[in-house]
């Protein structure tokens, strides 16, 4: 991996606004969020080999997943499914339902749409898993970014002060991949009958900006006759708070119905499962979602199973299952933070990351040792599930930053990586998205 200086278009704002969804953040120059936001704008050259270990370590984990989830869901003693269930924290009430998810072939499985590791990828070749972005897996839209970022430098900015190697390329399939899954989805699910709604939080451009895109993909490369709506969580409200557009709804028998009342056979989310079951709880509906979820009656994308993944404990009971496995050169050493052993005691002794088990966006994390913490985020309400603690490995620096490779998996392949980084350790919400490039030109070494 190398840093090197890129040039900031002239025009980089127009671009993105003429390019991109997330055009709003990724043109704001005071969020810095874009790399060319920055006074001096950087990139991340990767050779072929790091693109195939990347892609490689992807895919293997992906499998590791699968098995895991086999393993997680069978009853090797009575009880040992709803012990692990338990131990995430899980909602009871909802058991049957998951399992059911991972389980169902008939009439069609319960299907996911993409997923997305992120990994350490270190200057001495590691290639380490820290935590798994299973049901809200965002940052499809930056990733095609990036792409497009690449398509005009190369094609308008090859005579400035930073030109990018001949042979640069790029390691980003997802939008075409993401095409080809959509496809599956389609065929399987009927959509050409039953349509899809996309579920957004009004208060959250990512979230609309995020379904646009992924409806631009169904339309634009499988078929442009499927009928899409967008559904807001809580509803839309005018200047004078007044409704104007009804929320999420579930009717008596357990169905999520739209603002008009219409039942949704199928609906994407990006919404915690666990925020979802909260809320049926506080409604007082949650036997009738466990029910029509068990049944198989609403398909949601991302599927029920996806809630363990997405968990952090999951990553506790992974390295307990694959320590001394094929897979454990990408595993760090993770356990509940109840955990007693002598293994998890010398770990809670030495530099550890400590995160909730359903934190996003490095809430709540933080780096400590036995003494104290070196570093820490706000929780902003999460920890009462628990924590997990996990191996502190160092990321990888580059012009004050520190960063990690966001790499997709679609259907069980590798599908291109987005990179994130922070002038902190735990990188948060208000992270830098820098592009990469691939190339094998080895003395390409402009402004290291």
């Amino acid at each position: 991996m190398k840093p090197f200086k890129v040039v900031r278009r002239r025009n980089w704002q127009q671009h993105i606004q003429a390019n991109a969804y997330q055009t709003e953040v990724l043109s704001d120059p005071k969020q810095q969020y874009w790399v060319e936001a920055l006074p001096q704008p950087f990139a991340l050259q990767f050779d072929t080999q790091e693109e195939t270990g990347i892609a490689t370590a992807t895919e293997q984990l992906w499998q590791m997943c699968v098995e895991f989830l086999d393993w997680f869901f069978t009853d090797h003693e009575p009880g040992d499914v709803d012990r692990r269930l338990a131990s995430l924290q899980i909602r009871p009430d909802y058991w049957s339902a998951i399992r059911a998810s991972w389980d169902r072939t008939d009439p069609v499985e319960d299907l996911s749409l993409c997923t997305r590791f992120d990994l350490v990828v270190t200057e001495d070749g590691q290639i380490k898993l820290i935590e798994i972005n299973g049901e809200t897996p965002l940052l499809g839209a930056e990733t095609i970014y990036q792409w497009n970022w690449l398509v005009d430098y190369k094609r308008n900015h090859q005579t400035g002060s930073f030109p990018l190697p001949n042979d640069a390329s790029q390691f980003n399939e997802f939008w075409d991949m993401v095409a080809g899954q959509w496809r599956r989805i389609a065929e399987a699910y009927n959509l050409r009958q039953t349509g899809i709604s996309f579920l957004v939080d009004e208060n959250l451009e990512e979230d609309l900006e995020m379904a646009m895109q992924l409806i631009q993909i169904l339309h634009d490369e499988v078929d442009s006759d499927i009928y899409t709506q967008i559904v807001y969580l809580r509803g839309l409200q005018d200047g004078q708070g007044q409704e104007v557009q009804r929320g999420l709804g579930l009717d008596e028998e357990g169905y999520f119905v739209d603002h008009v009342n219409d039942r949704i056979p199928v609906l994407w989310k990006i919404y915690d499962w666990s925020d979802i079951q909260n809320d049926m709880a506080n409604a007082q509906a949650t036997p009738a979602l466990a029910h029509r979820l068990e049944a198989g009656d609403i398909k949601v994308i991302e599927p029920l199973w996806k809630q363990v993944l997405s968990n952090k404990g999951a990553m506790a009971l992974m390295w307990d299952q694959f320590q001394a496995s094929d897979y454990s050169p990408y595993l760090l050493a993770t356990y509940f933070d109840s955990d007693v052993s002598p293994e998890a005691t010398k770990l809670m002794l030495e530099m550890h990351v400590k995160k909730p088990m359903l934190g996003l966006e490095g809430v709540g994390t933080s780096i400590e040792t036995g003494v104290g913490e070196l570093e820490k985020r706000d929780a902003l309400g999460y920890g009462s599930e628990g924590f997990v603690i996990q191996d502190y490995i160092e990321l990888p620096q580059a012009f004050g930053y520190h960063y990690m490779v966001g790499s997709w998996v679609i259907n069980g392949e590798a599908a291109g990586i987005i990179l994130r980084g922070d002038t902190s350790r735990i990188t948060g919400r208000h992270c830098l998205i820098i592009p990469h490039i691939v190339s094998d030109d080895g003395l390409y070494i402009a402004g290291i």
